[in-house]
């Protein structure tokens, strides 16, 4: 009952005091907001959604063909040009969340719909285009006609046409491809069978166009889900890091209370009852354990509702946070038993579990390099914290049980070994 009796009194000392609330609770949760708000949102927010602006666009296409030539002879138009195909590829359904289209009949009503704001582009299609781009001439080339504070529609507009174009010059590339190779054999076609070729060239590549589909629209899913995973996984490390920096405080300032009584001399008024170091002690490390564990109970549910911070399976989290706690405590009654007053122990105390809290974060600060990260992982395990930390971590990145649990049981280790020495050196100090 004196072991629990002590640790009982601890608890309530804890949370009767609003500096240790403060940097038990609102401290840590405090610096994770700041980290939320740096980089613009939570471990949560989706992606920002890929979309792209409609572009209004006014065609004029004054194509007249060309006599006898029918690039697509599967539609209802005995003279389908190359004018009619690139009209037709803006209205498709792969571009209707891109392009909406307005016919107009004149070059220049194009030019003044994109001037009265009624329109962003003017795509001009010239008379000659089908001679032009079966004969591979320069001719007249296709004009954009757009808004000049614009760019991004345009710029779909023009890569579009530019597609378009692509077919018909690999056209002309074999035409001179197929010419230059007939006349190192001295053979010459004529007219008339090199633009049956040509044709028939065209309409092949045409008809793999359609197979294939000339345009496709999505999302670059490689590029949407980085900034989610790169902001879920600071949120997370960062939420993690700071719970155990501040939990390892806990036990240290929960094991400084052994000075505090020492000093005010109700710790000899206490061993003048039946009760032992050892039952001090146990008391002692109860209490700091309870503190410990409703500290990072609370901190797990307000972050993962206010942060939205997926701390992993709860059996998992639930070793993680046992584990911590119990190093914790023990952490804070081996470096209380080298102190001799609590001046001395605010000024070490706060330094020496400041700098293991810091060496438990580097691969926080490191992340971003990976050489740097690997090596400021190896530094963390140099303390319990780092141990700690890696505990969580495990459990948020969804680690399989038996790597918690062999993490967890380096945390065992750690604090058998810091209550074992802080035990025989309270002994000595109260026998």
């Amino acid at each position: 009952m004196q072991t629990l009796d002590i640790a009982l009194k601890d608890i309530r000392h804890q949370f009767s005091s609003l500096f240790g609330l403060m940097f038990m609770f609102a401290v840590p949760l405090l610096i994770v907001a700041m980290f939320t708000l740096a980089f613009g949102g939570t471990s949560a927010d989706g992606p920002a959604e890929f979309s792209v602006p409609v572009t209004k666009t006014a065609v004029v296409n004054l194509d007249t063909g060309r006599t006898g030539v029918d690039l697509d002879p599967t539609d209802a138009n005995p003279t389908t040009s190359a004018g009619d195909l690139l009209v037709r590829l803006l209205a498709s359904d792969e571009m209707r969340d891109l392009v909406t289209l307005t016919a107009f009949t004149s070059a220049d009503a194009g030019r003044a719909a994109v001037d009265s704001r009624s329109a962003e582009v003017a795509l001009i299609v010239p008379a000659s285009f089908t001679a032009d781009v079966l004969d591979g001439s320069a001719g007249n080339p296709v004009e954009v006609y757009q808004d000049p504070t614009l760019t991004l529609g345009p710029s779909i507009v023009r890569a579009v046409v530019g597609q378009y174009l692509d077919y018909y010059a690999s056209a002309r590339i074999m035409q001179s491809t197929v010419a230059a190779s007939l006349a190192e054999s001295a053979v010459t076609l004529s007219p008339a069978t090199m633009k049956r070729v040509t044709d028939a060239y065209v309409a092949e590549i045409l008809a793999s166009r359609s197979d294939s589909g000339s345009l496709q629209s999505e999302a670059p899913p490689a590029k949407q889900e980085k900034p989610r995973s790169t902001m879920a996984t600071i949120l997370s490390v960062s939420m993690a890091g700071m719970m155990v920096f501040y939990v390892f405080y806990t036990g240290a300032t929960g094991a400084e209370t052994i000075l505090i009584e020492q000093e005010q001399g109700t710790l000899q008024r206490l061993f003048t009852t039946r009760a032992t170091p050892g039952t001090v002690l146990k008391g002692k490390l109860l209490g700091v354990v309870t503190t410990t564990v409703l500290q990072m109970l609370v901190l797990i549910l307000v972050s993962t509702l206010a942060f939205k911070i997926d701390w992993g399976r709860a059996g998992l989290v639930g070793i993680a946070l046992g584990a911590t706690a119990l190093c914790a405590a023990a952490f804070g009654v081996m470096l209380v038993s080298f102190m001799k007053s609590t001046r001395q122990a605010g000024i070490v105390l706060g330094g020496i579990v400041t700098a293991t809290g810091m060496m438990a974060l580097m691969p926080l600060f490191t992340m971003n390099s990976p050489t740097a990260a690997r090596l400021g992982s190896r530094i963390a395990l140099f303390a319990p914290q780092g141990w700690s930390a890696r505990a969580f971590t495990q459990a948020m990145d969804g680690s399989s049980p038996g790597e918690v649990m062999a993490t967890a049981g380096i945390l065992l280790v750690w604090a058998v070994v810091m209550f074992a020495v802080g035990r025989a050196r309270m002994a000595h100090r109260f026998a």
